[in-house]
């Protein structure tokens, strides 16, 4: 259970044009960008960070793969929906 409610996906406001670049990207909204959707200029930050990150490591496979890793294991250890 979230402690910060997500903001919908049919939600009006500042935080439309990211939740479209992000499903332009990577065809989703992925639940961290809409709990940070409360805060448009926070999600703006870390969505620059995170483009940031992957195209520097894009080269380097292996990389990749542990940023992922590292991404997905905390959500499967607490049981959270992907």
């Amino acid at each position: 259970m979230s402690r910060i409610t997500p903001v919908p996906d049919d939600a009006t406001g500042d935080h439309e044009p990211l939740f479209e670049q992000s499903r332009e990207r990577w065809g989703t909204v992925p639940s961290f960008y809409r709990a940070l959707a409360h805060s448009p200029e926070a999600l703006r930050h870390i969505m620059s960070l995170t483009v940031a990150l992957r195209s520097q490591w894009r080269a380097d496979t292996s990389r990749m793969r542990l940023m992922q890793l590292a991404i997905l294991t905390p959500s499967l250890i607490n049981d959270c929906e992907i």
